[in-house]
């Protein structure tokens, strides 16, 4: 696209709408936007998700819980722990739609590949507790390993496999 088309100024909201106007207007387009769209999602580069997970759980301070825990204006109470687990929540959820998202489109290795990269990333954070004051807050490692049993279990559901000592190689305590 050149600098100074429309399309080059358009918001990716706004290309979207192009492409779907383009696509009710030639309905012989959509195989191929189809398959476009399938090899998107079935190619990237999924090591950096390992470490962005245990980067953005490692950031999680203690102040995001105080934000969150004790007595609520209104009324009511939320109890630190019960913070500190939505917390980790929030942060591992966007992975586990991702995943599922892929398996829909038929990109299940990709997805297969968010998982095992996000179980690497819990774990390292279930092998480095001291430099984590919120998730010590959470209690560790049950925390981790609740998040990661979830994992699996999503990944199960999506019939997706962890290759035959691929925990044990990564991820030791959970083989």
């Amino acid at each position: 696209m050149e600098n100074g088309t429309v399309l080059a100024v358009l918001s990716a909201a706004e290309r979207g709408q192009v492409l779907l106007a383009l696509l009710e207007a030639h309905p012989d387009l959509v195989p191929e936007a189809e398959e476009i769209g399938r090899r998107m999602l079935g190619s990237g580069d999924w090591t950096a998700v390992a470490k962005d997970v245990s980067a953005a759980l490692r950031g999680l301070r203690l102040s995001d819980l105080a934000e969150r825990a004790g007595p609520q204006w209104g009324g009511g109470y939320v109890d630190l722990r019960v913070a500190a687990w939505e917390l980790l929540d929030e942060v591992i959820r966007p992975y586990r739609e991702d995943l599922a998202r892929r398996v829909r489109a038929g990109a299940s290795q990709a997805a297969l590949e968010i998982g095992l990269r996000l179980l690497a990333g819990l774990y390292a954070c279930r092998e480095h507790r001291a430099c984590e004051p919120a998730l010590a807050q959470a209690g560790m490692p049950d925390v981790i390993d609740f998040q990661a049993d979830r994992l699996r279990r999503t990944l199960k559901e999506h019939r997706l496999e962890v290759p035959g000592g691929w925990l044990g190689e990564h991820c030791a305590k959970w083989s």
